[in-house]
């Protein structure tokens, strides 16, 4: 389909309960959206999937109410809804779950429902907790609405946030990423209340990067690329391969048949092998020289739901990336930290390098950036008192900003500069941002955990080229995530957690042993 025939027309089918047409949005010089239409039908699952920065959050803010467009129209369910401003709160009848959670950490679900009502004294505090429970048995789903929501892995508390949603009596769901950070198991329960949702006539914008996935629960796909629409399709007559290539729009169709017919692709190419799983084959060699060391380590969790380490031993070695895997809540969270220095443990001997450890946290927003800041003093949180970045008591504004400029090139942060507050990136952006920092400090160790995660295929090949050359120079990489293909296409062997303890030790390419180890047999 061409771009002069993405305007979807005045007439829509009966089943339809949405339509955007001609919608527009700049931040400044930047044009986020250029004109976009996208309808959505009564029981159907609807992506949209495109590279960070496409324009995909930005159009489902406007939905939601988050954002008031610059130009459009918006028909919900055959009625002419106000576009041009925010609506304070929800607007109604659409529920948005983002990447990075909109649940108050420090209260209940219960109360994060009641919160959500806006009713004050007149709020239902009795029964909230037990509506929740009861959307939650309608579509087959576990929750416990009484206990704060900090305490929650990252699957209970968007599993939670959803059905709030529901409970609020929501037509229209949007999921932003709704895969990113889960495990299989997590992933398969929310592909069950989707799939519950939509039959009882519900409908849902479904916002990915993950193209199998996408092609496997969505009845339509929309490809977006620069703030415009480049693609409607049925879920049914479009590869994977030929959504990549309209994402990133630099692939021509000499370049598909080379990978089809599994010859040796063109540079351009490598983004489609990202697309399609393609595992990346690295330069380097592992040394005989180990970088870290844990010893017979114990250490408590740092959150409820995540397995104590007990007893572990593990050995990294220089120029290797170590795959850590295993379901969600066996100890990944609790290792990560240990090794990036933020648990001490209780017992056992842990042997880290002298100098700086890179660590890529799993929430980039909580651990690893501080939102409200600019770009500069983000860059600078490490290495705000290395030698030429002050003048006296006062920082040496030009030295830092040259320095800032540089880790963005460094890390393909384009078109971004150093007085940019870092809100303003998208999430790819802020992660190779985050990636970029803990790298200029030249570690010996890098912990990145779940570093792809809500990543489109340029920035997982950023990432991918960014860790692999770490490597190259002589560091040892851990990488811990719940996606299994991730760790299967980087990792040079994989360890698998279970219980807070490490079962056993697999090549990347013995998938049987691994899944046998996944499932706790050793």
């Amino acid at each position: 389909m061409t771009l002069s025939e993405m305007t979807l027309p005045e007439t829509t089918l009966p089943d339809t309960r949405l339509v955007l047409s001609g919608i527009t949005k700049a931040f400044g010089s930047n044009q986020a959206l250029g004109g976009v239409a996208v309808d959505l039908r009564h029981g159907e699952v609807h992506a949209v999937v495109g590279e960070n920065g496409a324009g995909k959050s930005t159009l489902m803010r406007v939905l939601a109410g988050h954002m008031a467009a610059d130009a459009g129209r918006m028909v919900l369910g055959g009625q002419q809804t106000r576009i041009d401003r925010a609506t304070p709160g929800h607007r109604e009848g659409i529920g948005f779950v983002e990447q990075e959670g909109g649940l108050v950490a420090e209260l209940t679900g219960a109360e994060n429902l009641i919160l959500a009502e806006g009713r004050g004294f007149w709020s239902d505090r009795r029964n909230a907790g037990r509506r929740i429970q009861e959307v939650a048995d309608r579509f087959g789903a576990t929750v416990d609405p009484d206990v704060p929501v900090h305490a929650l892995s990252v699957g209970e508390r968007q599993r939670l946030e959803i059905l709030i949603i529901l409970a609020r009596g929501a037509d229209i769901l949007i999921l932003d990423e709704p895969t990113a950070a889960l495990a299989t198991q997590d992933a398969e329960t929310l592909s069950e209340i989707v799939r519950g949702f939509v039959s009882d006539g519900g409908s849902v914008f479904y916002i990915s990067h993950k193209l199998h996935e996408v092609k496997a629960i969505a009845d339509r796909i929309t490809v977006m690329r620069r703030g415009v629409v480049v693609g409607h399709h049925r879920s049914a007559d479009v590869t994977v391969a030929d959504l990549a290539a309209e994402m990133v729009g630099e692939i021509d169709q000499a370049g598909l048949r080379r990978l089809s017919q599994d010859r040796d692709p063109a540079p351009d190419d490598d983004l489609i092998e990202v697309a399609l799983g393609a595992r990346t084959q690295a330069a380097h060699r592992r040394s005989s020289e180990p970088v870290c060391v844990l010893h017979n380590v114990s250490a408590a969790a740092p959150y409820r739901g995540e397995a104590a380490l007990e007893g572990l031993d593990l050995r990294v070695h220089a120029g290797e990336v170590v795959g850590v895997a295993g379901v969600v809540g066996s100890g990944q969270s609790t290792l990560a930290e240990v090794l990036a220095g933020l648990i001490r443990p209780s017992s056992g001997r842990v042997e880290l390098p002298p100098g700086p450890v890179a660590y890529v946290p799993e929430n980039r927003h909580r651990d690893a950036i501080a939102l409200s800041l600019s770009i500069r003093d983000n860059l600078v949180l490490h290495s705000h008192r290395r030698p030429g970045f002050r003048r006296g008591p006062w920082f040496n504004r030009a030295v830092v900003d040259r320095h800032a400029t540089e880790v963005l090139a460094g890390a393909r942060v384009l078109g971004a500069g150093p007085e940019q507050p870092v809100s303003s990136l998208s999430g790819g952006n802020q992660q190779k941002l985050v990636l970029g920092r803990e790298l200029d400090e030249g570690p010996a160790l890098v912990v990145a955990h779940n570093p792809f995660r809500g990543l489109d295929v340029r920035a997982i090949q950023d990432v991918r080229e960014a860790v692999l050359g770490a490597c190259e120079r002589g560091a040892g990489v851990v990488m811990i995530s719940p996606d299994l293909d991730e760790i299967l296409q980087l990792a040079d062997r994989v360890v698998v957690l279970f219980g807070g303890r490490i079962i056993g030790e697999v090549g990347a390419d013995d998938v049987d042993s691994l899944g046998r180890l996944m499932g706790g047999v050793a």
